[in-house]
């Protein structure tokens, strides 16, 4: 009798449980406060290396390119990241298929500056600050033009030109190459900072001449990487100790200081582009970089970092790391850039799989490292890899060009979240601080609206409640079947659906 009295009293307390607890999840609504802000949005990009440069100049297949990523009729991308050329394309080494440390040719770059002219009776300084040893319209030509084109075409988004060097010029090179001749081989000799500083001064010389928005140059790409050796050379690469870019950046401050005053621009010094966010690996070694720039007066001047995520773009323990040890260390001094980043997988996978892959990267990047501008690694991808937006036989002048589902998930976010939008606190909850963790939001708000990004990883669809106090809404949606279509738009409905494995963008008018 006791023992019946007592399985009662367990069965009905776990039904009340089940009641308040595991079956009373939902409904669920979207949840906004617009008075708690974090990071301004500073723009949305992508990098030409090393496929512009195989673009035909006035083709079908640049206007469509340059349409497709850089305008209101396409995705609407405002940051264009040009890789200023270390001239691997004049070394023989790099055409010899029998050398182990080969760059492909279609990795290969075209350097404005004229090897032949080198004088050895003058310094690397004066040879590099010689207009006459220049022929920057004989150079690089198609991916230049690609560039003018994406930037004059009607409806043109772009807002900002960001030069960045994966190496310095090869005659800088301690190996005369593009790389090092071995593993972790600082290959930028002291001696040469100052004629490197010229190099770069002359690019930024001759776009801002053409009207292109040259808004900063990154000199140097993940220096933390070994870039040297038999196995580490497949594209130009140049390793620097952290006291090395330090040293670098403050000869090319000088430089750099003196042009913008003399021209009275205000072009940015952006420091080096960390290869990683992990502070708690060895290799990492990011807070050290950051901490030998603190060293020099120019560290004053510094006000945003850059990082590519290669190796953990998933992990919320290396995002909230750095983000930690970069606000315990200095405040609110650094915003972040993610500059560079893709899925790093062979095979090419368009697919809504990928792109919901891409949503919760960017998710994370926004919300946990605050990221204010972000940057895909390749417009366009020619090869069996799986790195680009787009899809395009490179050096072809025919258009149709095939758009990845990667490619519109990213526009469920550029073409909507403006430069100057400041993302604001948002949730999914049902008010009783449960949440799906399938459903993953951020929102920002400029110009008078309010942008909700809703990503849904779930094989359901799922239903949310949606804020009182807009006007209006409109719903753009990108799943399995469609692409940035928009699939609502009126007054503020009580409730919406959100399909299986999608993307929806929710515009609330004021």
């Amino acid at each position: 009798m006791k023992k019946s009295l007592l399985a009662f009293i367990i069965t009905v307390t776990a039904c009340t449980l089940c009641l308040t607890g595991c079956g009373s999840k939902g409904p669920y609504r979207l949840e906004l406060d617009e008075s708690r802000t974090y990071q301004t949005m500073s723009g949305w990009g992508t990098s030409m290396a090393w496929w512009a440069q195989t673009v035909p100049e006035d083709s079908a297949a640049s206007a469509e390119l340059a349409r497709k990523l850089y305008s209101d009729e396409g995705i609407g991308l405002t940051i264009f990241r040009y890789n200023v050329p270390a001239g691997s394309w004049d070394l023989e080494l790099y055409n010899n298929d029998a050398d182990g440390r080969k760059v492909p040719n279609e990795r290969n770059t075209d350097s404005a500056f004229i090897a032949e002219l080198y004088d050895e009776s003058k310094t690397a300084a004066q040879n590099f600050a010689d207009d006459s040893k220049y022929d920057f319209a004989g150079s690089d030509v198609n991916a230049v033009k690609f560039m003018l084109e994406c930037i004059n075409q009607e409806g043109s988004t772009v807002e900002k030109v960001i030069l960045f060097s994966n190496s310095p010029h090869y005659l800088l090179t301690a190996s005369g190459m593009t790389h090092g001749a071995v593993e972790y081989q600082s290959n930028l000799p002291a001696e040469n900072y100052e004629a490197f500083s010229e190099y770069l001064i002359k690019y930024v010389e001759y776009f801002r001449s053409l009207g292109i928005p040259v808004y900063s140059v990154s000199a140097i790409n993940e220096p933390q990487h070994r870039w040297g050796g038999e196995d580490n050379a497949s594209q130009e690469g140049c390793h620097y100790e952290p006291e090395e870019v330090a040293a670098f950046y403050n000869e090319f401050d000088k430089h750099l200081t003196a042009y913008n005053e003399a021209n009275g621009c205000n072009v940015k010094m952006d420091p080096f582009e960390s290869g990683n966010y992990d502070v708690y690996k060895a290799k990492g070694r990011v807070m050290e970089y950051i901490y030998e720039l603190s060293k020099y007066d120019y560290f004053d001047k510094l006000d945003s970092l850059s990082v590519h995520s290669y190796g953990s773009p998933l992990s919320d323990e290396a995002r909230n790391s750095f983000r930690y040890m970069l606000e315990k260390i200095y405040g609110d001094k650094f915003s972040v850039d993610m500059s560079e980043i893709c899925q790093m997988e062979w095979g090419l996978d368009a697919s809504m799989d990928s792109g919901l892959w891409l949503a919760e990267v960017i998710y994370k990047d926004m919300r946990y490292l605050e990221a204010s501008s972000w940057s895909w690694w390749l417009g366009a991808s020619g090869y069996d890899y799986n790195d680009g937006l787009l899809t395009w036989i490179w050096g072809s002048s025919e258009g149709g060009i095939s758009a990845t589902k990667r490619y519109d998930v990213l526009g469920q976010y550029s073409g909507f979240i403006k430069s100057g939008y400041t993302r604001i606190e948002s949730g999914i909850t049902d008010g009783k601080g449960n949440t799906d963790d399938n459903l993953l939001v951020t929102a920002y708000k400029g110009e008078g609206k309010t942008v909700v990004v809703i990503t849904n990883l779930g094989d359901s669809a799922a239903e949310i409640g949606l804020p009182s106090g807009y006007t209006g809404v409109t719903a753009v949606v990108t799943d399995y079947e469609k692409s940035r279509a928009e699939t609502y738009s009126g007054s503020v409905p009580d409730k919406m659906s959100l399909t299986a494995g999608s993307v929806t963008t929710l515009v609330f008018e004021k």
